[in-house]
């Protein structure tokens, strides 16, 4: 063997092992700081939104719409309440401040809608409100000369859908699942915001029908990771899948289970963001452990023979809600090359579902969310990569 041969060698052995090492290595770590804490018009502290739009235009990030409980939980009888505020937050230098002058509106409450920020706007999709579920589609874009958040419609989505993930690439929306009035969707359409008259087509279905799924694209692929079915008995089906769509060559793929790279986990209502080239990272969401648990409660209250029974099984349910302790806060890492999952830390707070992430300035924004059963939060957290 010639010494330059063997030279080669060894450097192909280095580099394997160097881009090994990096691809494990590259992202240690999510130091997380609170920017800030959503208000009401009066100031005072929010209740906070569960399934708000979340997203950056222009260099602000805004926050709206979503659903709450403003008087007494839902087990107690509380009313769901719709929200069709408007937020935005502004960076100055370190400091995070709302816009109390830009007071904007959507154009009717809505909560649990897709969304994603493109180039060209904030697109959400669907949701629902006091009316049901809707197939309304719009975008948003912040502009800073009339200090307003400006919205303007989109073609009417096919199908009135709710819990549905978007996703994009180059001004194109993907919007993926979801749930119908009766049954979960496996339904998959895109949307080409660059053409004058942009109308919704339709793609290759889902391999089975999925809600609550996280949507993130990598290396012109659609990655879906995790999500729940609704089924006929009242029970979700919930899933640890990772699923990959080929855009270039229209097919759907399975990839690995999500784990924290020891145990295989079920997930959903979670969120996550695309980072780097190859790297997905979920940052909050649902094992479904309590969730099953309450879903099974409801199903056996509903079928329940006498009130006695019913009385009895509405007592443990509240139990079960009271004493939730919070939803699944381990924060994951995909490597969407190497196909394998571990876990890099926890939140330091209660993880957040039923809310998106997005990322602004290279950071990734979590804000409003459910953080126990009816239960809130109004903060807008800062997660920095390291």
């Amino acid at each position: 063997m010639n010494t330059s041969f063997s030279s080669l060698i060894l450097y192909i052995l280095i580099m394997s092992t160097t881009i090994g090492f990096a691809q494990k290595t590259n992202i240690s770590k999510v130091e997380w700081k609170k920017a800030a804490a959503l208000l009401n018009e009066d100031g005072t502290l929010s209740l906070g939104f569960a399934g708000p739009i979340n997203g950056v235009s222009n260099d602000v990030f805004i926050t709206a719409g979503g659903a709450n409980f403003q008087d007494k939980m839902p087990w107690e009888g509380g009313k769901k309440h719709y929200s069709n505020e408007i937020h935005v937050l502004q960076k100055s230098g370190d400091q995070y401040n709302w816009n109390k002058k830009a007071v904007n509106t959507l154009p009717e409450p809505i909560a649990y809608p897709g969304n994603t920020t493109t180039n060209l706007g904030i697109v959400y999709v669907g949701g629902e409100n006091e009316n049901g579920l809707s197939n309304k589609a719009y975008i948003l874009n912040w502009n800073a000369g009339k200090n307003k958040v400006e919205t303007k419609s989109l073609p009417d989505f096919p199908i009135a859908i709710t819990n549905i993930a978007l996703t994009h690439i180059d001004n194109i929306v993907y919007a993926i699942g979801g749930d119908e009035l009766k049954k979960s969707s496996d339904l998959v359409f895109s949307l080409d915001l660059n053409k004058e008259k942009p109308e919704w087509k339709s793609l290759p279905n889902l391999p089975f029908p999925l809600a609550n799924t996280v949507a993130v694209v990598q290396n012109d692929k659609i990655f879906i990771v995790g999500g729940r079915t609704k089924m006929p008995s009242g029970i979700s089906d919930l899933h640890h899948t990772t699923l990959a769509f080929d855009l270039k060559k229209q097919t759907w793929e399975n990839k690995a289970a999500i784990s924290d790279g020891k145990q295989t986990t079920n997930f959903s209502a979670g969120a996550g963001v695309a980072f780097g080239k190859e790297t997905i990272l979920i940052v909050g969401g649902d094992n479904g452990t309590t969730f099953h648990k309450i879903e099974t409660y409801l199903s056996q209250i509903a079928k329940a023979a006498s009130e006695e029974e019913k009385s009895k099984l509405i007592a443990e349910k509240n139990i079960l809600n009271t004493k939730h302790k919070g939803f699944y806060n381990d924060v994951l890492l995909y490597n969407t090359i190497t196909d394998k999952w571990c876990k890099i830390g926890e939140l330091p707070f209660l993880a957040h579902v039923t809310t998106t992430a997005t990322m602004w300035n290279d950071k990734i924004v979590l804000s409003n969310g459910e953080i126990k059963p009816g239960i809130r939060t109004p903060d807008v957290m800062l997660g920095t990569i390291k």
